[in-house]
């Protein structure tokens, strides 16, 4: 009996991974010609809505991050996985910190991964970029839900700051890449790929896919390429701010609490009349958030590229 194939890709975030989700394996599997668990999201950033395409094998995930037993783990994805097709599943957000949560160390997760995925046939893809433009994407990416609720890391300077000061941070972590992959390395068949040859169209990064998934080098381009994904307004480099008006909202609850006779009825209107919608939805700033630049850009390229360079062996 052959051995059930699982292809578990980690990102790393903002390497392409919507494209890859919405454009290639959504539509193989479709297609019947994979067995894709996940993850699909469409995640509106204006009104918070989250639409849920696939992400049957999301155990999978809570089982790294400790929040499912390995046996229920390994029990669903018996249940799930084709012994007959490749069994794919991709989520970056188990490579991620959320700043403001409690965040497991990645060896920890790698562990979980191990005794969930242990008796299978399992190829790991992870893709690296620029590893400042990494950083900068990330925090883009996680400020309007986590970054700007935290006082510590509400702007993109405090990160960096942060990061300088606390390199051993588990917020952090993702940024350092040799440490974790050499870790991720010695438990799973890894294919490291970079999201600049991805981008391109690079022989290396469209080969390894096509083969991983039995598609031709041809068909997985025209599929990745088919629809721009998850695209952020831009000023030149830098990324425009998402933002709300939660911060005036809890000001003028704070202020109404103060007037207990008509608390009661000012906060059955706020929630009735459509004033809770208006305060908390997202709108494009004209502001951006600010690439490093100066000397701020070089401490951190001194920092992170050379644990980049040491990557590169894999």
């Amino acid at each position: 009996m052959t051995t059930p194939r699982i292809l578990l890709h980690l990102g790393l975030p903002k390497t392409a991974t919507s494209s890859l989700q919405h454009n290639v394996l959504k539509k193989l599997h479709e297609q019947k010609r994979i067995n894709f668990l996940g993850k699909c999201l469409d995640y509106n950033l204006e009104t918070k809505e989250l639409k849920v395409d696939n992400y049957k094998g999301k155990f999978i995930r809570d089982c790294a991050e400790g929040k499912v037993s390995v046996e229920v783990a390994r029990q669903n994805l018996a249940d799930l996985v084709d012994p007959e097709k490749v069994n794919v599943f991709s989520d970056e957000g188990i490579m991620v910190a959320y700043p403001g949560k409690d965040n497991l160390p990645l060896s920890q997760k790698f562990k979980g991964l191990v005794k969930v995925l242990e008796g299978y046939n399992v190829q790991v893809v992870v893709t690296l970029r620029d590893p400042v433009d990494y950083l900068y994407s990330l925090y883009v990416e996680l400020y309007p839900d986590h970054c700007s609720n935290v006082r510590s890391v509400n702007s993109i300077n405090k990160y960096v700051d942060k990061l300088f000061n606390s390199t051993e941070d588990v917020l952090f972590e993702s940024f350092f890449f040799d440490k974790w992959i050499n870790d991720l390395g010695k438990n799973f068949e890894l294919s490291v790929l970079h999201y600049e040859g991805l981008a391109r169209g690079d022989e290396r990064e469209v080969s390894t896919w096509a083969e991983a998934l039995g598609v031709s080098k041809d068909e997985f381009r025209h599929l990745f390429n088919s629809k721009k994904v998850n695209v952020k307004a831009k000023t030149g480099k830098e990324v425009k701010k998402i933002k709300d008006l939660k911060g005036l909202e809890i000001k003028l609850r704070l202020i109404a609490a103060k007037f207990w006779p008509v608390y009661a009825f000012l906060r059955w209107t706020y929630n009735t009349s459509g004033l809770k919608k208006i305060f908390n939805y997202r709108f494009v700033s004209s502001k951006t958030h600010e690439y490093p630049s100066g000397s701020t850009l070089g401490r951190l390229r001194e920092l992170l590229e050379s644990s980049a360079r040491s990557s590169d062996e894999f």
